[in-house]
């Protein structure tokens, strides 16, 4: 990729040379993450201030704490630097093909055929899976997180909830701004943006708990003991159990940041799915089923993809697209039975804030919730 077609470091916002360790970064962030990445655990990061200094091309050589936090926080992957033993075989490689260029090829056979290895074969799946135009996309899946429910979380708090919480309703409220900043994360999806506003509010309306579990653990890296002592005490033992291991679940991919954003668009575009309607019929339900299941096969293509780039071989992917299908069917199961929980509390749901309470239409009908529906309509 030429610079041209890049925009500004992830990271420090100074000109981006290219697309390094998966997201678009300058030189220096480059070099300063694959020398510090490898050190976590055996070095300790200390920030001297608050734990969240301003990082940009003139502040960060001051705070190598929360620098090195940023970069994981765009998306920079440490599984994709390369060991020493990894380089060498890349520059054997490098030079064989060299050689190849300059030389004839020999006409003597030989018995020994010289078979790259696993991690040359690795390096060979990515450049294959990955085109240029799907680096650019989670490039730009990567860029509109940051830019929205990252920063949600620089204005409000970086844990949820803050506290335990007694009532239902403050402890959703409490969620309303990395709610609006999550729409704001869906409609800058292209695909998303294009569907009708009567069917962006339906989508976000049935994964609204969904979306909820997969976009806290993309912004949190652990489970906070509020979150565990407000569940354990809003919900009766059977849907606190099943909400923890739910969230337990989820945050087992939070090594993986770009997953999880991809994962929240992918379900963003379910059509399939309505927890309001028993209808199977889905084109009684989204004014057009069609584009939106079309919309959604470019992330789940692209999905597929990215994960053929991360794992040596198509059977490790299904094995793991298998556990990652099961597990996000079990927190759909869960997420169903703890808002079917939530839509029997009336008094709480008249308490909760204008976008939380659209979450729950009235009784009056999905299609016919005009004055909850401009809550969501308002957020750009």
């Amino acid at each position: 990729m030429s610079s041209r077609s890049l925009d500004s470091c992830l990271v420090c916002d100074a000109k981006a040379v290219g697309i390094n360790f998966a997201v678009p970064t300058c030189a220096p962030c480059k070099a300063f993450f694959r020398r510090n990445a490898v050190k976590l655990g055996s070095r300790d990061y200390v920030c001297q201030q608050d734990g969240d200094c301003l990082i940009t091309y003139k502040s960060r050589r001051l705070c190598n704490c929360c620098r090195l936090a940023k970069c994981f926080r765009v998306g920079m992957q440490k599984s994709l630097i390369r060991s020493e033993a990894e380089r060498e075989a890349r520059k054997q490689l490098v030079e064989q093909n060299r050689k190849k260029r300059v030389q004839p090829p020999p006409r003597v056979k030989t018995l020994e055929l010289i078979r790259p290895s696993n991690l040359l074969l690795l390096t060979h799946s990515q450049s294959k899976s990955l085109s240029l135009s799907d680096q650019t996309l989670l490039t730009n899946i990567s860029g509109a997180y940051e830019r929205t429910c990252i920063a949600a979380t620089k204005v409000t708090s970086p844990a949820f909830p803050t506290s335990k919480h007694a009532r239902l309703h403050t402890f959703l409220n409490e969620y309303t701004e990395r709610q609006k900043a999550l729409v704001r994360y869906f409609k800058l999806i292209p695909e998303f943006d294009r569907v009708s506003i009567n069917d962006k509010i339906r989508l976000i309306r049935n994964h609204f708990c969904v979306t909820l579990t997969i976009n806290e653990a993309t912004l949190s890296s652990s489970i906070s003991q509020q979150l565990i002592d407000s569940v354990s005490f809003l919900f009766d033992a059977n849907i606190s159990a099943h909400l923890v291991k739910c969230i337990t679940l989820i945050h087992s991919y939070t090594s993986d940041r770009t997953l999880l954003k991809l994962l929240l668009i992918v379900k963003s575009l379910s059509s399939g799915i309505n927890r309001y309607r028993n209808d199977t019929d889905m084109d009684r339900i989204y004014d057009n089923t069609l584009e939106i299941f079309a919309a959604q096969n470019i992330y789940v293509e692209l999905l597929w993809k990215y994960l053929l780039s991360r794992f040596p071989s198509e059977l490790h992917v299904v094995k793991f697209y298998n556990k990652l299908i099961q597990d996000l069917m079990f927190t759909q199961r869960v997420c169903f039975m703890t808002e079917s929980h939530i839509n029997n509390r009336p008094n709480e749901i008249q308490r909760m804030e204008p976008l939380i309470q659209s979450m729950w239409p009235t009784s009056i009908g999905l299609n016919n919730s005009d004055d909850t529906d401009i809550h969501i309509k308002k957020i750009s």
